[in-house]
């Protein structure tokens, strides 16, 4: 359901706001390598899924070539920006220009000068390599108490950087990481207490209900959403998004329903967004 609202006062001049049964901010193409479908695809499936607010976020690049395996290259950016400028045309759909960033703090100038130019940016932690020639997935690797200290402290580094809308599936740590012992639970409440702190919400993030389950001594489960890790953030005042991730056209709004069902069985809530002069926040 949509709830929007268009409000015509001198100061609040065409602000419509959104409901988040009709966002998407959290969406891949085939530019990020692991991806299938045109950026045109997307935006034609968000359509026909009623959705009206579509944010496209591909992994970014950045200059020294890090993180090369599992992003588009740095020359490909301009085209990527100018295949989503192609479907901005369209009426039925809000289309916005994002990039899902790795945070390490000596990007931090080259994400503020790329944030000046495109709609937002949002912040994930996918390797914690400080080599530039070595990545060390939080997916390909199987993590110690060492990673995953070092995981939230990257992930909190993020979120303190004034750059994000939000933190995107702050607990992938659990795809490898498989047990809920006091270090995973150090790690989630250090980043939900610093998201609530800084005003940065974080995201529920279905596309972990469509990857393998996995295995633990407590049983299968999903690789995430992790349980715990929301339970524990329903006692804050947090925050809270929900997208699909999508990387195949069909996926643009998939499995919502799921994370809908999970943020109210945690007595969570989620934020609405207003788009005024074409800029989006959460409220």
């Amino acid at each position: 359901m949509s709830l929007i609202t268009d409000t015509c006062s001198p100061r609040t001049m065409n602000i419509q706001t959104y409901s988040q049964e009709v966002v998407n901010l959290h969406t891949h193409s085939f530019y990020c390598g692991h991806g299938t479908g045109q950026v045109s695809e997307y935006a034609q499936a968000a359509i026909e899924q009623g959705l009206e607010v579509v944010g496209f976020t591909e992994h970014c690049p950045v200059p020294d070539s890090r993180w090369a395996r599992t992003r588009m290259s740095y020359e490909q950016m301009s085209q990527y920006e100018e295949d989503i400028r192609q479907v901005q045309q369209q009426e039925k759909l809000a289309v916005f220009t994002a990039y899902e960033c790795d945070y390490l703090p000596q990007y931090q100038s080259y994400y503020k000068e790329l944030k000046e130019n495109v709609d937002y940016l949002i912040c994930a932690i996918h390797d914690l390599s400080f080599d530039s020639n070595r990545e060390y997935s939080v997916f390909w690797n199987t993590l110690t108490k060492e990673d995953l200290g070092l995981y939230t402290d990257l992930y909190c580094k993020a979120l303190q950087s004034g750059l994000f809308l939000f933190g995107a599936h702050p607990d992938v740590f659990a795809y490898n990481y498989h047990t809920w012992d006091e270090e995973a639970k150090a790690c989630s409440k250090a980043i939900i207490e610093c998201a609530v702190s800084e005003g940065v919400a974080l995201e529920i993030n279905a596309n972990g209900l469509r990857k393998r389950k996995v295995k633990t001594a407590e049983g299968e489960r999903y690789a995430y959403p992790l349980l715990p890790f929301w339970q524990l953030a329903g006692e804050y005042p947090l925050k809270v998004v929900t997208n699909s991730d999508a990387h195949k056209p069909v996926e643009i709004r998939a499995d919502q329903d799921k994370t809908f069902a999970l943020a109210e069985q945690v007595g969570l809530s989620f934020v609405s967004y207003s788009l005024q002069d074409g800029q989006i926040q959460l409220v």
